[in-house]
């Protein structure tokens, strides 16, 4: 790329930036609330990609994190498989943030209050360690932890895009809407692929005789 091919795309690049500046000071954004669905195959198999900035995110930060993880994921780990609608749930240190990402049933509401309720105390322990925690201990402070913890999920963009819009229907000139909806939302699913698409656990433990 030429230099003037360059200072043109930087030029490009600061004058979206101020005008999305300029839209967010006049217009406020945030992610659709997660709703269950009237059918039951699609309430199940259901994403949460909590993303939590570090509070220190150094190497040495990083590794105090990963000793916390190391110190108390059995514990997480059981309150998961005692809540008894997690497929899968793991633990990663991404660039500078915490990440839980798992895989559950039912609605967002019911899995996080089941969270809190099993093993609360020990998620407090992983909190003191991110930017900007929730109020704790979280056990006493239900909602105020679901906020949090909706607010950090990843926006989950369906394969149809008007479905975050409802009210526009043409989005090949990038409305302004949808561009403050990605502003707001930094971290962004675009897509998941599911090999065993509307199964449940109890139904999947119960076909592998694995039982609980």
């Amino acid at each position: 790329m030429s230099y003037v091919k360059k200072i043109q795309a930087l030029a490009k690049q600061l004058f979206e930036l101020a005008l999305v500046a300029f839209w967010r000071s006049r217009e406020h954004v945030v992610a659709p609330e997660p709703k269950p669905s009237i059918s039951l195959g699609e309430n199940v198999q259901t994403t949460m990609n909590l993303i939590m900035p570090l509070a220190d995110p150094t190497p040495v930060g990083r590794v105090l994190a990963a000793q916390a993880v190391s110190a108390t994921v059995d514990e997480v780990f059981t309150g998961l498989n005692a809540v008894g609608t997690v497929h899968f749930a793991r633990f990663d240190i991404i660039g500078g943030n915490l990440c839980m990402l798992s895989v559950y049933d039912g609605d967002f509401t019911t899995y996080i209050r089941d969270f809190i309720t099993l093993f609360g105390n020990v998620f407090d322990t992983l909190m003191t360690l991110v930017k900007d925690p929730p109020p704790m201990p979280s056990e006493l402070n239900p909602e105020a932890f679901i906020d949090w913890v909706h607010a950090r999920d990843t926006l989950k963009v369906p394969r149809d895009m008007t479905l975050l819009v409802p009210e526009l229907t043409d989005l090949r000139n990038m409305p302004r809407e949808l561009i403050l909806l990605f502003d707001a939302n930094p971290n962004i699913e675009l897509g998941v692929y599911r090999g065993y698409p509307g199964s449940s656990v109890a139904q999947v433990r119960n076909a592998l005789g694995v039982g609980w």
